[in-house]
């Protein structure tokens, strides 16, 4: 934990940053954060009042790791100019036992929020779709994957007026495409993945207790082909596999998910976004649309509209 105290400052590059509180997260993360008052160092125009301070503490070499990529990812073109992501502001070095950086401040997380099936709903699940879309087209045309999309991450401002912000955060976890397979599935990448994780949102224990769509994948989609453990490498993937298989056939509380399409259409939802949802959910990578070719469909479209975004 962060020997840093409420009102401590941290300099940095253009503005100073007082601390005001901590945030907490989902109890996955090993950074600490906080929340900043912006101070001004010189006149400058645009000066935001608050700032999102991540920080990581040297000993931790998983942590500095993440902290370390997430300001490299930033340098992937296109990303720092995209709206679609939360902004970096600042790199801070405290030249101690801590680094920080400093990230653009918004109000809340779609994990904050509980799924209620009106209006104000729709309007945010159809900015923050088209956001995470976004967001995974600039790093699809550069060769990168996140792989870690989860309501935490999705970041939300101003919910309650008719100009919802949405952007996505925490970029420690995107690596390039080819890599880091155990870490996000190749069927479960996006435009699956973010399906998944909205469903998940939507319907708490959708995919079982723990919401894990490693074992999903042949309950709720029985026409996509599993590999036996034979037909992987690595003990670490054939132990999942042989896991996964047997989970799905012996656990009671997977037996009793439905095929994903059935799950779906048993929610309380618009005709629109129960239509997107399913054709987002492919797993089958030869059959997949592209994060490009949903923002295409005239399902979303349809869905946008119905929403009024």
């Amino acid at each position: 934990m962060s020997s840093y105290a409420p009102r401590r400052v941290l300099r940095g590059t253009h503005w100073n940053y007082r601390i005001i509180d901590t945030v907490s997260g989902d109890n996955t993360h090993t950074s600490f954060a906080f929340k900043a008052e912006v101070i001004l160092l010189e006149n400058t125009l645009n000066i935001p009042r608050w700032a999102f301070i991540k920080g990581a503490p040297v000993s931790d070499v998983t942590a500095m790791e993440n902290l370390d990529r997430e300001c490299r990812r930033y340098r992937i073109p296109g990303v720092a100019s995209a709206a679609c992501f939360r902004r970096m502001c600042d790199v801070i070095d405290t030249h101690d036992s801590e680094m920080y950086i400093a990230l653009e401040w918004l109000d809340t997380t779609l994990a904050q929020l509980k799924y209620l099936p009106n209006m104000r709903t729709y309007a945010i699940i159809a900015t923050f779709l088209k956001a995470v879309l976004e967001s995974c087209v600039v790093l699809e045309i550069q060769k990168y994957v996140n792989t870690d999309y989860k309501p935490v991450n999705i970041l939300l401002s101003s919910i309650a007026t008719g100009v919802i912000t949405a952007k996505v955060g925490d970029m420690g976890l995107v690596f390039p495409a080819d890599h880091r397979y155990e870490a996000q599935p190749y069927a479960m990448r996006a435009p699956k993945a973010v399906a998944a994780m909205l469903l998940c949102w939507i319907k708490p224990g959708v995919l079982g207790a723990w919401d894990s769509p490693h074992f999903l994948i042949n309950t709720a989609c029985p026409k996509w082909n599993i590999p036996t453990p034979d037909e992987v490498e690595g003990e670490s993937f054939k132990a999942a596999v042989r896991s996964a298989r047997r989970m799905s056939q012996e656990e009671p509380g997977l037996q009793a998910i439905l095929p994903l399409e059935e799950e779906i259409r048993g929610v309380d939802m618009p005709q629109q976004l129960s239509d997107l949802l399913c054709l987002m959910p492919v797993v089958d990578p030869s059959e997949r649309p592209s994060a490009s070719s949903v923002l295409a469909l005239k399902e979303f479209r349809a869905f946008q509209t119905f929403s009024g975004v």
